[in-house]
C-alpha cells in the first residue's frame, strides 16, 4: 500500500455555493469560541476538518464585517480561519441559529 496515499486528506465540500452542507462540531464551537484568543484553536481545527469553501463568497462574506480590508481579504487561508472563527462563534452564541452558515451579502 502507497503510504502517501493513506496520508493525504479526502477533500470535504463544506459548501455548495452560499449554504454550508454540514455543521461544525460541537468541540469545534467549544474550542473556538467565546473570550479569549482561540487563534491556535482555530487553526488546528480548519486543519483538521480540512475547511474551505469559494475564495470570492469567504471574502464577500468578511467585508460585511468591515473588520480587514481589502489587501488582508486577498489571504484565502487567513480567510478560512477567519470564516471558520465567526461561525464557531456565531453557533456559540445562539444555538440553533447557526447550525448551517449562509455566505450572505
Amino acid at each position: 500500500m502507497n503510504e502517501n496515499k493513506s496520508n493525504e486528506t479526502k477533500p470535504i465540500i463544506w459548501f455548495e455555493g452560499r449554504e454550508s452542507t454540514r455543521q461544525l462540531p460541537a468541540e469545534c464551537i467549544a474550542d473556538c469560541s467565546g473570550s479569549g484568543d482561540h487563534t491556535n484553536n482555530v487553526i488546528g481545527w480548519v486543519e483538521r476538518l480540512n475547511f474551505d469553501g469559494p475564495t470570492q463568497l469567504f471574502k464577500e462574506h468578511l467585508e460585511q464585517y468591515g473588520s480587514w480590508d481589502d489587501e488582508e481579504l486577498k489571504d484565502h487561508d487567513e480567510n478560512k480561519l477567519r470564516v471558520l472563527w465567526l461561525w464557531a462563534n456565531d453557533c456559540y452564541e445562539n444555538p440553533g441559529s447557526y447550525d448551517y452558515l449562509y455566505l450572505g451579502v
